[in-house]
């Protein structure tokens, strides 16, 4: 009988060891290809700070939050507006809106900033939404440096001009609108084979009103917007690469408010229509100025990955209204790839070869610009 039992016993744990071995191996595997996993702080009603509850809605003073979490923050008396930093992180906060910028992309916190006894607290929704995704604690397990990660997610590519509009035409009748259909498509294709989504506002020889492709990229809610054009120049001498950008000449201010009584944020109606146009206007002010900023360095990056390339004569990394960047409400870049008014570019621009040397050094400094966003942590 014992003798039963001791060999039930061994059977029982034979069959135990598969499980056991599966077990392990999973666990190894999720520590390969997590990278690192993410420890969920405190729900919050286990918070240990003070709570009130405003038209039946549960807030917590916001000072007493970014002590918990260790976040900096700051306060700017005259425009309402509240700054709050970690690492990378960057949310900004305007009394009396529910909208919260994190890292310059508007989410909707539900309920709006409030003051209460003095004290500036925040919706519970502030809480969940922005502190547990953004402020969580990070636990490192494996290293995840050749993980092809890009900060920018989804990328509208526009071909300048089409249909009845040629755009400029060189000397020995090279039209700008195919050079631009023909580079824009090719980056489009090299940034879909890096797992990037793009979209084009027109990929077919037709006419869009410069409105409608700036509509096209605010409807898209995509990180970047891509202008390709040809340039050109009374001086058949003149050649070379330059990238712009919306100018500072264009009051952002001024902009935000003629937006602002014009479009929403893509959030939630109620808690963005409920804003009054000023908040609204200092909300697009804040978007505008961090898109410029954004749009420079993608268009240095873009310049570099050029020059370095093709060896381009690069004339800079400049700004101009033009109406496709002011109208748009994303970062945004017009890359002017060659003159075809000069005689030699106007040859260069004709070869399928040289067209698509244009197209990767693009490409290229647009992933070069989303690495370094994607290490730094600005999602």
């Amino acid at each position: 009988m014992l003798l039963r039992e001791a060999v039930n016993k061994k059977i029982e744990y034979k069959a135990q060891i598969p499980g056991l071995l599966v077990s392990c191996v999973l666990c190894l595997l999720s520590c390969v290809f997590v990278g690192c996993a993410t420890v969920s702080a405190p729900k919050a009603a286990e918070l240990p700070i003070q709570k009130f509850y405003l038209n039946n809605n549960l807030y917590y003073p916001l000072t007493e939050i970014c002590r918990h979490f260790k976040i900096d923050w700051d306060y700017d008396s005259f425009a309402r507006q509240i700054s709050m930093q970690k690492a990378d992180t960057e949310v900004k906060l305007l009394i009396d809106s529910s909208v919260a910028l994190v890292n310059g992309v508007p989410l909707d916190i539900r309920e709006p900033v409030r003051v209460h006894n003095g004290l500036t607290v925040v919706p519970e929704k502030f809480r969940e939404l922005v502190i547990d995704r953004f402020y969580c604690r990070i636990i490192p397990q494996a290293s995840s440096e050749y993980a092809p990660g890009y900060a920018i997610r989804k990328v509208i590519v526009d071909a300048g001009h089409g249909g009845y509009d040629p755009g400029a035409i060189g000397r020995t009748g090279l039209r700008e609108k195919d050079v631009n259909l023909d580079i824009a498509r090719r980056l489009a294709h090299l940034l879909e084979a890096k797992g990037i989504d793009v979209s084009m506002t027109r990929s077919v020889d037709k006419f869009i009103t410069l409105e409608e492709r700036a509509n096209i990229a605010n409807r898209a809610r995509a990180d970047f917007f891509i202008s390709i054009h040809s340039n050109s120049a009374r001086s058949a001498r003149l050649n070379g690469f330059e990238v712009y950008y919306i100018t500072d000449k264009v009051n952002d201010y001024s902009r935000a408010l003629d937006t602002a009584g014009n479009a929403d944020l893509h959030i939630e109606p109620a808690s963005f229509y409920n804003t009054s146009l000023n908040l609204k206007a200092t909300l697009w002010d804040i978007i505008y100025t961090q898109s410029r900023s954004r749009s420079i360095i993608l268009a240095q990056s873009i310049c570099q990955a050029a020059n370095r390339n093709m060896g381009l004569r690069i004339l800079g990394v400049k700004g101009a209204p033009f109406y496709v960047l002011k109208g748009t409400r994303i970062p945004a870049v017009l890359v002017e790839v060659g003159f075809v008014s000069h005689p030699s570019e106007e040859r260069y621009l004709r070869s399928g070869f040289y067209r698509q040397q244009l197209a990767e050094a693009i490409c290229e400094g647009i992933l070069n610009y989303s690495r370094q966003y994607e290490l730094a942590g600005l999602h």
